[in-house]
Parts: C-alpha cells; sequence; structure tokens
C-alpha cells in the first residue's frame, strides 16, 4: 500500500516529470498493470517519465527510451527494438541486450551506441 500511496502523491500535482525507482516491485500482478497503465497515460500527455527498473518486462513494455547503466556509466541507450536488435543470436528480449552490452562494457569491446 506504501508503493501505491506514494505514486499517488507524487502524482497529485500533475508534474511535467516524474521519477521513479522501481515502481512496480513488492506489487501483486493487478497493480502492476495499473502502474504500466497510468505511465502510458502520463507518457501520453506528455509528461517525461524517467524510471528505474530491473524489472525488464516492465521496462520493454512501457519505455520508449531505454538507457543501460553499467557501474554508474551509459553504456548504450536507445529504443528497447534497437537494443534488442543488438543480441548475435538467440533470444531477442531486453534482458538479453541488457547481459550483451553490459559484457560488452565490462571487457572493453563495446562503446555506448545510440540508436
Amino acid at each position: 500500500m506504501g508503493k501505491k500511496l506514494g505514486l499517488v502523491q507524487t502524482l497529485l500535482h500533475d508534474p511535467a516529470v516524474v521519477l521513479l525507482d522501481e515502481p512496480t516491485s513488492g506489487l501483486d500482478p493487478r497493480a502492476v498493470r495499473a502502474v504500466r497503465e497510468t505511465l502510458r497515460e502520463l507518457a501520453e500527455r506528455d509528461v517525461t517519465v524517467f524510471l528505474s527498473s530491473h524489472s525488464l518486462s516492465v521496462v520493454d513494455r512501457i519505455a520508449d527510451r531505454v538507457g543501460v547503466l553499467e557501474e554508474g556509466r551509459l553504456v548504450a541507450e536507445g529504443t528497447p527494438a534497437t537494443l534488442k536488435e543488438r543480441v548475435e543470436a538467440g533470444e531477442s528480449t531486453l534482458e538479453a541486450a541488457f547481459i550483451e552490452v553490459t559484457d560488452e562494457a565490462a571487457t572493453g569491446r563495446g562503446s555506448r551506441e545510440e540508436a
């Protein structure tokens, strides 16, 4: 309930920019869906939403731009589709893209690519 209340308090004043850290963690599936729908509605109203999350399935469903951080550095950014295209073989998911770009950053093979 605390997370739901915090989101309501954040949105109560109709902000132009919203910063959210793990807004769906600890929520039941119905509440996760409600949060996703709320974030989509905000984006449709031209509210800028910065979302930090380890739940890449949620990010994939709602984000139009994604930035991947590795040890505090931005190592990749682009649309979810563009990042998924970077996966060399196999599954084309945002999780696979995250693993690939962070592995590249850790080994020094890749550089920040903008899509």
